[in-house]
């Protein structure tokens, strides 16, 4: 694996993805002046908490993470609020933990003129 300092995942001492098999890494191409959404089903509520990694090559990005109920009667949260990455920004990292099943929907909409890769990777943590 990659280092965090050269783009990559791999982090000092990590208690999230101790091993290759923790989350394996997926990639999506995203094209210039397009969104594209990455959506993790959250379908475990007892005492589990979702992990995820996100890294764009390139970043200049607009990047925002919500969390969207299955049940129409609830609402979406906002996990983290739409905010530009630059280029010089690492890996982001983020936990969730929700107590009714749905989905973490990340958001990443490319304003440049050209295409860029991301890469993600996501787990579900037992808590105890």
């Amino acid at each position: 694996e990659i280092p965090v300092q050269y783009g990559g995942f791999k982090r000092e001492n990590d208690t999230e993805f101790f091993s290759s098999e923790d989350g394996s890494v997926s990639e999506l191409t995203l094209k210039a002046g397009s969104t594209q959404t990455i959506e993790i089903d959250v379908a475990e509520v007892d005492n589990s908490t979702l992990v995820w990694h996100v890294s764009v090559l390139g970043w200049e990005v607009n990047y925002k993470e919500e969390f969207v109920p299955s049940d129409e009667g609830s609402y979406t949260i906002i996990v983290q609020k739409k905010k530009k990455i630059g280029a010089n920004e690492g890996p982001i990292r983020n936990t969730f933990r929700s107590n009714e099943p749905g989905k973490v929907v990340l958001t990443i909409e490319n304003t440049s003129s050209k295409k860029k890769r991301v890469l993600y990777r996501h787990k579900s943590n037992k808590c105890f």
